[in-house]
């Protein structure tokens, strides 16, 4: 006569079972990992300046500038002055008898006053490109120091650079109007959060304060 036994569960499958709840268990109870380490987005106050006007209406720019030009002008009184000796020396050589014995000589004083003139009018085009770029260097790094002190002020968490104003050229292949569509920062700008004129007072305040 055979006995008749009742099933019962492996023990594998008991111990998956439970460790299953715990699991589940665990995992039900504990917070959403996403969700506290979420860093909410405060809204922003955005600012615009419009860097080439107020380039234009700066003080130190002009001031900047009239030392410039003194300066080109006298290297451009130097090179009116080799000039008036090359001219003065043509003249004379143009008097000089063809059989004159210092004719070749004179041509070659001549020539050498015409290189002269070439090598220090270059210098001058070169030394005024390189002043004009320090120039602008020194005044964009005061932009930056004056629009910060601004924000700071005012409240405004980001500044821009307005170059909506900009116009593009008309005469432009394909590819440069495309490269310069794409490098445009700002397409609009409301005259409530355009800040050049700020920035503009503060910076011509403060030089004209340290102006002697």
């Amino acid at each position: 006569m055979s006995t008749r036994r009742t099933p019962v569960a492996p023990r594998a499958g008991l111990f998956a079972l439970a460790l299953a709840v715990l699991v589940s268990a665990f995992a039900f109870n504990q917070p959403s990992a996403d969700a506290s380490a979420a860093r909410l987005a405060n809204p922003s106050a955005v600012a615009a300046v419009d860097l080439a006007k107020l380039l234009e209406g700066l003080a130190e720019r002009e001031f900047l500038e009239n030392q410039l030009n003194q300066e080109i002008a006298a290297r451009q009184n130097e090179l009116d002055t080799l000039l008036g000796e090359i001219t003065r020396m043509s003249e004379d050589i143009k008097l000089l008898p063809e059989e004159d014995a210092s004719r070749i000589s004179r041509i070659r004083d001549l020539r050498l006053k015409e290189v002269q003139a070439r090598a220090l009018r270059e210098f001058v085009q070169q030394q005024l490109s390189v002043e004009k770029g320090k120039m602008l260097s020194t005044l964009y790094n005061k932009v930056s120091v004056a629009v910060c002190e601004i924000a700071a002020r005012d409240g405004w968490d980001l500044v821009l650079i307005d170059d909506s104003s900009l116009d593009l050229p008309q005469m432009a292949n394909e590819q440069q109007m495309l490269q310069l569509i794409l490098s445009r920062r700002v397409l609009c700008v409301q005259d409530r959060v355009n800040i050049t004129d700020d920035v503009r007072t503060l910076m011509n305040n403060q030089f004209n304060a340290a102006r002697p």
